[in-house]
This record gives structure tokens, C-alpha cells and sequence, in this order.
């Protein structure tokens, strides 16, 4: 394990936060350690977006207190993880937040490089060096509203720069995952790459090989499900890691403008799912295979059901995707080739389906992309559904029929 430069005497800046952009259940959690007599931070990308007058979406905290110990001091709060062992203190089915244990730096790995045991605690100032980005290694003291800086993170702030924690090559190597967060947080921030980071993921890309693909698949949302999701998907691209993730997928405008749609629904705070995406990324490789198949099946149903399986097989080699995600990507294949032949007599069965808007939507964009020539059947459906309620629907089928 190679030693990563640290200091001892750290940059104290001090700064008035708007509190409206820090979430009190953060400050409820921080408050409740301090006063229980540990030492305690917000820490990582929480403090980083606060510096950039930027709301952040996740707060993380830092502590010298065991997890055992955080955790009797939340009723509602779960020990969780293996490889780093952490505490979810929680607030409703849907919101946790997340606190963690001073690391020191030793760690366990495999013989990939790999971490696969990082449980050994230590001081904030053994943890900073545990950390991947000296953007996200900035902690703030809440009681005296300073941020604390060992590694130069304020410096890269104030540069907008990006700089890993030690040597690149190392600490891809221990943990691949940071490579295509080194990309995120560059699209994200609108900062420049290190030349050392640059060069260590174009050494490095297929290490992401290593990673579990349900690791892999957490990852992937937050790479795409953004207000940026198209330059991130160009940057894995450039750096040769995409096809790491979705080996299936090449770049064409069915993409960029999916990619671009998701986005733009993410800024008016509209609903998006993860199987939209997916959907559109494997589409290519989906039809290209049902082409192969049809040939020699003559039912177009099995053809397409074939081709969809093979084609999500082989993608849940690299990113693991849960079942009720894969069952609505094939749905929304399927529905394709009933949209199209636009048959009068399914048009209410069709409009009724819980599948019928996703499926709509993916029409609807590939007429606007890959499919101009779908554009008078996307225009049928359109309005088609002018007027329409499904209550009306189901009422009449409710209706005896007439003796």
C-alpha cells in the first residue's frame, strides 16, 4: 500500500453557509453526535456543492464514532455493508442518510488491486487520505462553521480543477468505480481533469471489468438520470469506458436525443425511470439481433421475445438490471410492433395498457430520430388519445353484454 502525501495542519476557512441549501435532518443527525461527546462532519460532495452555491442532493457524514456506537443513538437506523461498514440513519421509505467512521489507511484487497475490506478506523486525518478527490475530501464543522481542508481541495475549487488523492494508477486500481465518477463530477462541476487522471483511465478503462455488475448498475443511474446525461455519455465514450458498461450500445441520434429528453423532464421535475434509458441503449442491438432471428422464426412475437432476451442477457453481464426493470424494457420493445400497425380494433386495449406511455414515448423519439419515417404513426397515437380516459374504458367492459 503506497503512502499518500497528508498534512497535519489543515486549511480552516471559515464560511456562512445558506442554511435554506443544508438539510436539517443532517443537521439533526451531526447535532445528535456532538452532543453524545464524538467529533463529527459533514463531509464529501455535500460541502464541495455548498462552496459552489449549489444545492446538494446528498449529505454525508463523518465521525470518529464506531458504527455500533452511531447506531444505538438512532432508533430508526441500520448497520449495513461489508467491504465498508457504515450506518443508515433513517427518515421515511425513502430518505437515509448516511454516516460513516473515520478509515485509516489500511486496507485489504485482492490480488487485482482491488479493495475488498477497508474496516480499519482511524483520525479525520488518516480518513481524508482515504477519500478518492481532493474536491470531495473537504469537511465542515458545523459548531464553528468552518470548512476543514488537509489535501487542497479548496485550491482545486477555486482552479476548478479535478485531482485524485494520491496516484492515479493505485487508486483506479483499488477501486475502477472512481473512474467514471471522475467523469461524472467533471460533466457535473463543469471542471477540468487532471492530466494524470486523463492519462490513468485511458491505461485503465478495462479494470471496470472487475466491478460487480450490481455495483455497476447504482453507478449507471447516476451517471445518466442528470441535466447532463448526454455529455456524460460523449465523455465515456472518449475515454474508452463505455463499453465497459454497455458493450451493446453505439452512439446515434436515438440516444442523444433520449439522453437529452430525460434531462430536460429531470429540470421540470417530471418522473423518469432507469428502463427508459436501457430501453434506448440496447434498441440497436435489440433490432439488429431480431433481424438475424426472424430469418430463420417465423413468428414475429418469438422472434422479438428471442431477441430481447439474448440482448438483455448479455447486458446483465456487465451492468446487473432487476427484474422489473428488464420486464418493462421488453414491454416497451414488444408494444413497438403493435403501435405500428396502428390496428383500429386494439387502439383502446393498447391505450389502456400500463405500458402504453413508456412505449409511446420510445415511439415517439425514434420517429424525431433513427425512425422519421414512423412520424404519421407517432402523430396516430397522439391523437388517438385526445379525449380519451381510461375510466371510460373500463366502465364499458364492465357492461353486460346484451342477451
Amino acid at each position: 500500500m503506497f503512502r499518500r502525501k497528508k498534512s497535519s495542519n489543515p486549511v480552516r476557512k471559515k464560511v456562512n453557509f445558506d442554511k435554506r441549501l443544508i438539510d436539517r435532518d443532517a443537521l439533526k443527525v451531526v447535532q445528535t453526535i456532538a452532543k453524545a461527546g464524538f467529533e463529527v462532519y459533514l463531509v464529501g460532495g455535500c460541502v464541495r456543492d455548498l462552496l459552489l452555491d449549489l444545492k446538494p442532493k446528498d449529505f454525508d457524514i463523518a465521525t470518529n464514532a464506531k458504527p455500533e456506537q452511531v447506531n444505538k443513538l438512532f432508533k430508526r437506523s441500520r448497520l449495513i455493508g461489508r467491504r465498508f461498514r457504515l450506518v443508515h440513519v433513517m427518515f421515511s421509505a425513502r430518505k437515509y442518510l448516511e454516516v460513516a467512521t473515520f478509515r485509516s489507511g489500511q486496507v485489504k484487497t485482492a490480488k487485482s488491486g482491488v479493495i475488498v475490506r477497508d474496516n480499519c478506523y482511524g483520525k479525520i486525518e488518516e480518513d481524508v487520505v482515504r477519500r478518492d478527490f481532493r474536491v470531495n475530501a473537504l469537511y465542515y464543522d458545523v459548531r464553528t462553521e468552518e470548512v476543514i481542508d488537509y489535501i487542497g481541495g479548496l485550491e482545486d475549487i477555486d482552479s476548478r480543477q479535478i485531482h485524485i488523492i494520491g496516484e492515479p494508477l493505485v487508486r483506479f486500481e483499488e477501486d475502477p468505480v472512481r473512474m467514471i465518477r471522475a467523469v461524472r463530477f467533471q460533466t457535473k462541476l463543469n471542471f477540468e481533469l487532471s492530466n494524470e487522471i486523463k492519462l490513468s483511465i485511458y491505461q485503465q478503462a478495462p479494470l471496470l471489468s472487475n466491478i460487480s455488475p450490481a455495483r455497476l448498475y447504482e453507478e449507471c443511474i447516476k451517471l445518466f438520470h442528470n441535466e447532463y446525461g448526454f455529455k456524460v455519455y460523449e465523455r465515456l465514450e472518449k475515454y474508452d469506458l463505455l463499453k465497459h458498461l454497455f458493450k451493446q450500445t453505439r452512439k446515434n441520434d436515438f440516444i442523444k436525443i433520449a439522453l437529452n429528453n430525460t434531462s430536460n423532464r429531470i429540470k421540470r421535475n417530471k418522473p423518469v425511470t432507469p428502463a427508459f434509458l436501457f430501453a434506448v441503449f440496447l434498441w440497436q442491438a435489440q433490432n439488429e439481433r431480431y433481424q438475424l432471428i426472424k430469418q430463420k422464426q417465423r413468428s414475429i412475437y418469438l422472434a422479438m421475445s428471442q431477441a430481447s432476451e439474448e440482448v438483455i442477457i448479455n447486458q446483465i453481464k456487465q451492468v446487473s438490471l432487476p427484474r422489473w426493470l428488464t420486464a418493462r424494457i421488453k414491454e416497451t420493445w414488444m408494444a413497438q410492433t403493435k403501435l405500428e400497425k396502428m390496428q383500429p380494433k386494439k387502439v383502446e386495449d393498447m391505450l389502456a395498457s400500463k405500458d402504453f406511455r413508456m412505449a409511446y414515448n420510445f415511439l415517439v423519439l425514434r420517429s424525431q430520430s433513427i425512425n422519421p419515417e414512423l412520424k404519421p404513426v407517432a402523430d396516430f397515437w397522439t391523437k388517438a388519445q385526445v379525449g380519451y380516459k381510461p375510466e371510460d374504458i373500463y366502465s364499458e367492459r364492465r357492461k353486460p353484454r346484451s342477451k
